[in-house]
């Protein structure tokens, strides 16, 4: 049961669901990218969404997510560099194949809030 949940590939499990909820995220004007596959998630953040541009490294964008993300008490892992080693933000989300629908539509209001402080 827990492999299956972690089926990115089958409509009703948590982990489609966690993508589809994810998704909802590229309305934001920072969020360049959400992808990944069963319950490991990244979301990319930009400074510009037409031409993809990331932020200043100094601006350490990702970090500031992560932060207000654990102060909503979600639990993400910040990265930069993604884009050549220096620039590019992104966070990834890996939530147990034990989650919930709702804690997962709980989470991803937590990481949009985080977002809009950052």
């Amino acid at each position: 049961e827990l492999v299956r949940a972690a089926n990115s590939e089958e409509t009703d499990t948590v982990a489609a669901s966690l993508g589809r909820e994810l998704e909802t995220l590229l309305e934001i004007e920072s969020v360049g990218d959400v992808r990944g596959m069963g319950l490991l998630r990244g979301v990319e953040f930009v400074a510009d969404k037409k031409s993809k541009q990331p932020f200043e490294p100094a601006e350490n964008f990702a970090a500031k997510v992560g932060s207000e993300a654990s102060k909503r008490g979600l639990l993400v892992y910040p990265v930069q560099g993604c884009v050549d080693g220096n620039a590019g933000d992104h966070v990834l989300i890996a939530p147990p194949a034990v989650i919930t629908r709702e804690q997962i539509r709980e989470a991803v209001r937590s990481l949009r809030e985080a977002i809009a402080a950052a």
